[in-house]
Order: structure tokens, then C-alpha cells, then sequence
């Protein structure tokens, strides 16, 4: 198990104390738990299972998957790591909840709306940015080398 448990608080990108503490344990009791030293208790296996989602058939014998894989923990998991507020998770809920054919709609309303307000990409447009950029550097350059030169001079 101190395998298993390793593997989720790395999943994670957590430290042992950032492990420790989102399940109630003391950094260096997640070390004793990851070498081996020490067996996790009935109620750490349960926090494990609960704050990561975690299969707890998994967590105890290896066997199945790392996660529960109903879809609203799922959900929960993509929340958790892209720290999505409840409005932002309810959305996604309701556009997994659509028929194929109401979410093809709502992709094509958005993919035009992207196209709506994309700046033009026309080719003025194009040879108006490489100027403006080859100004911008023009002036970088000549702002360094008189810079440059007072540093020099003021010695």
C-alpha cells in the first residue's frame, strides 16, 4: 500500500506535508506510511479515499482503477486540478448532460463566435505587425546603445 500511496500524493504534485495536511496527518507520518514503517489506519485509508477520489479497492489491494470513476467525481477531479469555481463546474456539467447534437450546436456558436472576434488576419494586417514589431526593436536597440554610451561617458 505504501506504493499506492506514494503514486497519489505524486499524482497530486503535493508534498508530504501538503498531503498530510489535506488528510489530517503530520508530514512525517506520511513518510512512515511511504517507506513502509507504518500501516495507515482505518481512518487514514478513509481520508485518502475521500479528499483524492480515490478507489479504495485500489488503495488497499492494487486491483481496478486508481480513482472512482463515476462521472461526478470525475468532474470533481478536473475541478480540483484546474481550480474551477462551482459556476464554471456547473456549465461543464450541464454541456456533458446535452445530446450530441445540442453540444455540436452550442461548439458551432462558439467556434463562430471565435471567428467573430478573432482580429483579421489579412495580409496589411500581417505586414502592419512586422513593422510595428521591427519599430518596437528599432527602438530597444537604440535606446540601449544611448544608455550604453552615457554609462561610459559619465565615469
Amino acid at each position: 500500500m505504501k506504493d499506492r500511496i506514494k503514486a497519489i500524493r505524486e499524482h497530486f504534485h503535493l508534498t508530504m506535508d501538503g498531503f498530510g495536511a489535506r488528510i489530517g496527518i503530520k508530514k512525517s507520518s506520511v513518510s512512515l506510511l511511504e517507506s513502509g514503517k507504518n500501516e495507515p489506519s482505518e481512518r487514514t485509508i478513509l481520508a485518502i479515499c475521500r479528499e483524492f477520489e480515490v478507489n479504495e479497492t485500489w488503495l488497499r489491494t492494487g486491483e481496478g482503477d486508481m480513482f472512482d470513476q463515476s462521472s461526478s467525481s470525475i468532474l470533481s477531479r478536473v475541478s480540483a486540478e484546474y481550480n474551477l469555481s462551482s459556476r464554471e463546474q456547473a456549465m461543464i456539467s450541464a454541456f456533458l448532460e446535452l445530446n450530441a447534437a445540442d453540444r455540436s450546436a452550442i461548439m458551432r456558436y462558439v467556434e463562430k463566435l471565435v471567428e467573430k472576434l478573432a482580429p483579421p488576419s489579412s495580409p496589411d494586417a500581417v505586414s502592419s505587425a512586422v513593422a510595428a514589431t521591427r519599430d518596437y526593436l528599432d527602438m530597444v536597440e537604440k535606446e540601449k546603445n544611448t544608455e550604453g554610451s552615457s554609462s561610459t561617458s559619465a565615469g
